[in-house]
C-alpha cells in the first residue's frame, strides 16, 4: 500500500542523491511511498517496476542494487528492506498505522529500565559476550577470505553488511569461495577486463554463487522468480 510522503528541496543537492543515476533517484523517492512509518517494506523489485515505472524501459534489479550498494536501502531476513535514513526525510503522521513488519536486528532497541541482573546472571552474560566476540572474530576472518578472493574491490562496507547477513558457516563459506572461482572463468566476468563483474554486495545479496556467479547484472534472481510471470504480463 502506497503512502503520501514529502520531499525536501535539499534532497536534490544531497551528496548521496547526486551520486545516483536519475532513475535510481526516482526509485528512492518511490520507496518512501512504499515504506511504512518505520521505513520498512516488503522487498519486491518486480512489483516496484510495475507500480512505479509501468511504461519506462528500466532495469529494476540494477536500480535496486544501486540503492543497496550505496547504503540507502538495507535488506534483511528473506524479503524485507528498510530505509536507514527514513526519519531524516519524513515527518510521519501520528495517525499512521504501526508497522506490521519484523524489525531489522541492527535496529533492535535495548530497554535501559530492565531489572538488574544477579552476579550469577552477570557472569553468564560476560561468558556470552566473550563467546559473541569469538564468533565476530571468526566472521571478520571469513569476510577477509571472501574479500581477498573477490576480484572487484568496491564498496567494502556494503559488502561486509551483506556478508554479515548471511553469517556463513564453514560449508557456506566454501560454497561462496567456490562460486567465485567458477565465476572468474565465465565469459561475463572476463570480458572488457572485468567491467561487468557485479558489486560484491550485489553478488552476495542475490546469492549468485548458487548459479555459478556469472548471471548478468539485471537478470532475474531466483528470489524474485515468483513475480516474473506477473511482470512479463504487464510489459
Amino acid at each position: 500500500m502506497a503512502r503520501i510522503r514529502t520531499i525536501k528541496p535539499e534532497f536534490f543537492t544531497s551528496e548521496d542523491i547526486v551520486a545516483l543515476s536519475p532513475f535510481a533517484r526516482l526509485l528512492y523517492i518511490a520507496l518512501w511511498c512504499e515504506s511504512d512509518r518505520e521505513g520498512r517494506m516488503v522487498w519486491k523489485p518486480l512489483t516496484f517496476k510495475i507500480r512505479y515505472f509501468p511504461v519506462d524501459d528500466v532495469d529494476i534489479l540494477a536500480l535496486c542494487s544501486e540503492l543497496v550498494d550505496k547504503g540507502l536501502i538495507e535488506l534483511y531476513l528473506d524479503n524485507f528492506a528498510v530505509i536507514p535514513k527514513f526519519y531524516r526525510h519524513q515527518n510521519i503522521n501520528p495517525r499512521e498505522s504501526a508497522s506490521l513488519l519484523p524489525e531489522p536486528l541492527s535496529m533492535t532497541r535495548v530497554n535501559d529500565a530492565s531489572p538488574k541482573k544477579s552476579d550469577a546472571q552477570q557472569g553468564k552474560s560476560r561468558k556470552g559476550k566473550e563467546s559473541n566476540r569469538r564468533v565476530e572474530t571468526r566472521g571478520d576472518n571469513d569476510f577477509e577470505k571472501f574479500w581477498a578472493a573477490y576480484p572487484r574491490k568496491d564498496a567494502k562496507v556494503q559488502a561486509e553488511k551483506a556478508f554479515a547477513k548471511l553469517c556463513p558457516n564453514e560449508q557456506l563459506l566454501a560454497d561462496i569461495l567456490a562460486g567465485i572461482k567458477r565465476a572468474e572463468t565465465s565469459e561475463q566476468w572476463r570480458k572488457d577486463e572485468g567491467k561487468f563483474i557485479p558489486y560484491p554486495s550485489t553478488w552476495l545479496n542475490q546469492r549468485r554463487w548458487e548459479d555459478g556467479g556469472s548471471r548478468p547484472t539485471g537478470s532475474v534472481s531466483p528470489l524474485f522468480g515468483e513475480y516474473d510471470s506477473l511482470m512479463r504480463g504487464a510489459l
